[in-house]
C-alpha cells in the first residue's frame, strides 16, 4: 500500500514537473537575423512617424492596425536600439512575446533561475469604455500549470510597491488620473484613455480596440488643444 502511494506521488510530481516545463505551442518569440535588423528598425520608425503625422494633422478619428508579428519583431530588437528597456523585465525573464486573438491578449516570457526554466504566461481581457481602458487578468500559468489567484495577487502587490507606481498622479487630457493597483488586475482595472502624444504635444484618446487573430486595431481620436 505504501509503495503504491509512493509510486502514485512520484508519478504525480513527475507529471506536474513536465507540465511546468512545457513550452506552449503559441509561444514563439521572434529572433531577428542580423540581415533583417535594419528592416525591422525602419518599420518601427516608419510606423511611429505615420502615427505621429496622423495624430497631428488629422482632426477626426482614425484607425491603426498593429500585427502580432510586427509587435514581436519590435520587442526582439528593442533592447538593441534602446538598452534601458531591459530594465522593464526582471533579470530572470527574457524573450517576451505577445499573442493576440479575439478573446484577449496573451503575454509570455521565458523564466530562468539556476537549473529551472519555463514559460510564464498571462492572459488579459482588454476593452474600451466611456471612461477608460479596461484590463482584466484572467489567467497566469507556468508551462501548462495554472497559478492560484492568491499567489498572483501577492506578486502583483509587490510590484505595486516597486516598479509600478500605483496611485501615482498622471496628467492626462482631463486633468489628474491615478494609476490603479496591479493587485486589482484579477478583478479588472481601468486605465486612463486620454493622453498627450509627445511628438507635437497633441492630446488624444483611444476610443476603440478590436482584437482579431494575430492583430489589434486601435482607433485614435485627436482632441482639441487647450
Amino acid at each position: 500500500m505504501v509503495t503504491a502511494l509512493a509510486s502514485a506521488a512520484l508519478l504525480w510530481l513527475g507529471t506536474c514537473w513536465m507540465m511546468f516545463q512545457h513550452i506552449p505551442s503559441w509561444y514563439q518569440p521572434i529572433l531577428v537575423p542580423p540581415d533583417d535588423l535594419q528592416k525591422v528598425k525602419d518599420d518601427l520608425v516608419a510606423t511611429f512617424d505615420q502615427l505621429s503625422e496622423k495624430m497631428v494633422k488629422q482632426n477626426q478619428p482614425f484607425d491603426c492596425r498593429f500585427t502580432q508579428d510586427q509587435i514581436n519583431s519590435w520587442l526582439a530588437i528593442l533592447e538593441q536600439i534602446w538598452p534601458p528597456s531591459r530594465d522593464w523585465l526582471p533579470p530572470s525573464l527574457s524573450d517576451p512575446f505577445v499573442s493576440i486573438d479575439p478573446k484577449g491578449i496573451r503575454l509570455a516570457a521565458t523564466y530562468r533561475k539556476e537549473m529551472l526554466k519555463t514559460v510564464i504566461g498571462a492572459r488579459l481581457e482588454v476593452g474600451v469604455t466611456a471612461t477608460g481602458i479596461m484590463l482584466r487578468l484572467t489567467a497566469v500559468s507556468g508551462g501548462m500549470l495554472s497559478t492560484p489567484k492568491s499567489w498572483i495577487k501577492e506578486k502583483l502587490a509587490a510590484l505595486d510597491q516597486s516598479v509600478w507606481p500605483a496611485g501615482k498622479q498622471l496628467k492626462s487630457q482631463y486633468g489628474q488620473d491615478k494609476l490603479p493597483n496591479l493587485s486589482d488586475l484579477a478583478d479588472g482595472i481601468l486605465l486612463p484613455n486620454a493622453w498627450i502624444w509627445q511628438n507635437g504635444k497633441q492630446p488624444f484618446k483611444i476610443t476603440n480596440l478590436q482584437l482579431d487573430p494575430g492583430s489589434i486595431l486601435i482607433t485614435f481620436e485627436p482632441l482639441p488643444r487647450h
